[in-house]
């Protein structure tokens, strides 16, 4: 499949920023402030500079296995069993992504615009635009995609800027009123949960890359990891100058800021096509990943089983309640993530710097 689909490191670095904005930047400040309060800011550059780290490693494995997928090198450096041990949870928590990508998107819609329609028919919508994406392919949607992220961007800054007028300076202080524990905390969510650790399943497509120009690739994720950090951090400052703290009471502060402006239209725009984008990126990279750990003759066969099994996933989240949905999101997923992205990045990648200097010493 590789040897089919192809995209130029500026598209990676394109599908690398919608991955990571996606709809972080409508849902992640409400959570995010609740936790941290007025220092969600702070929590944000914390975890920005854990996602360069994260981003380092990624890129250092690539570069040294620059055709392989985080599966395929892994296979490569532990063996087949212990790889299946490290993929099983790898994939079960992109299944977990896909299924809570979609869930916020009907959550956000039932509870603010079309509250009398059934959550499960926005889900299963979604769910068929997801599959026939991913079906077309990388180079499609890497096509495809740039256009709908600068729209949704461009309104979302719209709203920020008539914003303004309802902007209070006052409310970002104190910044730190009950110590540094708010801070970390928000840290924990922001860096283990949504978005920055989901970085590593990124791995899955650098591979596609055409001419593997890895100081191109590097520069252009970089560059969108930086675009993002700043984003995010702008977007709940905003939220934080409407609000106050209370920002962290309101699921989607963001949305009630462009209510202020009475363009909520365009936050609805927004957040279901960006939501859309990442859900699309998620999903063909679980798609890659099974095809890589069960080697699928006809991955084909593959897209729309896994957006039925995704499907049915989310309303299985779904019964467990809008509360507990949150509390899963807040709690439960930064330690699904670490243990399941996190932990295997950093063995793989303590096994290959031994194995590498291994080779060196053998080689003198």
């Amino acid at each position: 499949m590789k040897g089919q689909q192809q995209i130029t490191p500026i598209q990676l670095s394109m599908l690398f920023f919608i991955f990571l904005t996606g709809s972080a930047v409508i849902v992640i400040p409400a959570p995010l402030i609740g936790n941290a309060g007025n220092g969600a800011w702070l929590s944000l550059l914390l975890s920005f500079i854990g996602a360069i780290a994260l981003l380092a490693t990624v890129l250092s494995l690539h570069k040294m296995h620059p055709r392989l997928t985080f599966i395929e090198y892994s296979r490569s450096l532990v063996g087949k069993w212990l790889t299946v041990l490290i993929g099983i949870p790898f994939a079960f928590t992109q299944l977990n992504s896909t299924a809570g990508i979609v869930l916020d998107i009907g959550l956000f819609m039932t509870s603010s615009m079309l509250r009398e329609t059934p959550l499960y028919l926005f889900n299963l919508i979604i769910f068929i635009a997801v599959a026939f994406t991913a079906r077309g392919g990388i180079e499609l949607f890497a096509r495809m995609f740039p256009m709908l992220i600068i729209t949704s961007i461009l309104f979302i800054t719209v709203i920020l800027l008539l914003a303004a007028g309802h902007y209070d300076i006052e409310f970002l202080l104190p910044v730190m009123p009950d110590g540094i524990k708010p801070i970390l905390h928000g840290t924990y969510f922001s860096f283990l949960g949504f978005p920055y650790s989901e970085l590593v399943i990124f791995s899955m497509l650098l591979p596609f890359v055409s001419n593997q120009d890895y100081v191109s690739v590097k520069k252009g994720m970089v560059s969108a990891l930086t675009f993002n950090g700043i984003y995010l951090v702008a977007v709940t400052i905003c939220a934080l100058l409407v609000f106050g703290p209370i920002a962290g009471d309101r699921p989607y502060s963001t949305y009630e800021v462009a209510r202020v402006t009475r363009f909520d239209i365009l936050i609805g725009y927004s957040l279901i096509t960006t939501s859309y984008m990442k859900a699309v990126i998620t999903f063909y990279i679980l798609y890659m990943t099974i095809v890589h750990l069960l080697k699928v003759k006809d991955p084909n066969v593959l897209i729309f089983p896994l957006a039925l099994i995704c499907f049915l996933f989310s309303l299985i989240q779904l019964s467990l309640g809008h509360a507990r949905w949150g509390e899963h999101v807040t709690v439960a997923e930064p330690l699904l993530k670490l243990c399941s992205y996190i932990i295997p990045l950093i063995f793989i990648a303590i096994i290959a710097y031994f194995k590498k200097n291994k080779k060196r010493a053998a080689a003198t």
